[in-house]
């Protein structure tokens, strides 16, 4: 089983950034190109990356401003069968996000991306919560080409 932590401090309300996880609005702000679905529990996401995939997910758990999980229900690759777990804690005058994405088929190899890759979304979302204004795909830092 593959399974990546991250985490990220960001200078603001724990509530604000908890609602940016799973809104649709608010993914589309710092993720994902475009977003739609229903933000509550059970409720299916669908995240379009340009012309490149798109992913749905289930919202699996929610405790306001503390945790929220995310099941993907399909995906291309190492996402169909991924959980998201983002889970707040503040401290030091600042809410801590800690990621961990986990997959039970995947390899440690088929999470390399996502293992470069989240760090910069997290700190995308970081920039939407600080400044106003994040790096969804495809205005993201690149990592290789054709990403």
């Amino acid at each position: 089983m593959a399974r990546l932590r991250h985490r990220v401090g960001i200078r603001g309300a724990s509530e604000d950034i908890y609602r940016k996880l799973f809104h649709p609005e608010e993914l589309s702000a710092w993720w994902a190109t475009r977003a739609s679905g229903k933000a509550e529990l059970g409720g299916e996401l669908n995240l379009e990356f340009a012309e490149l995939a798109t992913l749905s997910f289930t919202i699996a758990a929610l405790q306001p401003s503390m945790t929220v999980r995310l099941e993907c229900l399909a995906g291309p690759g190492a996402w169909a069968g991924s959980t998201l777990s983002f889970d707040l804690h503040e401290d030091q005058g600042q809410v801590f996000v800690t990621l961990v994405h986990e997959n039970t088929a995947a390899s440690e190899d088929d999470l390399l991306y996502f293992n470069t890759k989240w760090p910069l979304y997290l700190l995308s979302l970081r920039d939407l919560v600080e400044s106003g204004a994040g790096q969804p795909y495809p205005s993201e830092v690149k990592i290789h080409q054709g990403d």
